[in-house]
């Protein structure tokens, strides 16, 4: 391996070392070792080149299987779908998103105490919601127009009997009436 052979053992076991085939094994011989050994040719190096050589250097490495494959091509169809339906896919994250956390809190929990005690917490709003809406209701009834529903005095009693006294005519009366006004007006 070397011009007179005193160091050739010593490159073999650093060679071997380093799971390098061992040009001796190879057929033909050093020369044909030498052959498939990736040289570097000297030239001026920019960063584009390195960028060339390492990307050359990764897809040697990759032997492509149809699982590969198969894998490559659905991960480029799933990247092409969110791009093209993007509104879709957030909707798609948002909801695995929540279902994960909702999960996640659920098995958190020691106990049913820790559950009751998040129920609670989460229904503190509405219970100071619906306290709002008391209050408020409490505040416009009094200035509400119209009759009261339940009058409180002998006064306004009075005034709501003879009210739906006056509205409550017979039909009869009313088509009576009516048909004297008829025959007036012909006349």
């Amino acid at each position: 391996m070397d011009a007179n052979g005193t160091r050739s053992k010593s490159i073999a076991r650093l060679l071997k070392k380093l799971g390098v085939q061992q040009p001796y094994l190879v057929k033909g011989g050093f020369q044909s070792w030498a052959k498939n050994l990736r040289v570097k040719e000297l030239k001026p190096e920019t960063a584009l080149t390195v960028i060339n050589e390492d990307a050359e250097e990764i897809l040697e490495g990759i032997k492509p299987t149809p699982t590969l494959v198969f894998g490559s091509l659905l991960g480029l169809s799933a990247a092409t779908f969110a791009l093209l339906e993007w509104e879709t896919t957030l909707q798609y994250i948002g909801v695995l998103s929540l279902g994960l956390t909702i999960y996640l809190r659920f098995s958190s929990y020691e106990g049913s105490e820790d559950f009751l005690q998040d129920l609670k917490l989460l229904l503190s709003p509405v219970r100071v919601g619906a306290e709002a809406f008391s209050w408020a209701a409490k505040k416009l009834e009094p200035n509400k127009i119209g009759l009261a529903t339940s009058p409180s005095t002998t006064a306004v009693q009075d005034r709501v009997l003879k009210a739906a006294a006056k509205h409550e005519s017979k039909p009869s009366d009313a088509e009576e009436s009516t048909k004297t006004d008829s025959f007036a007006s012909e006349a």
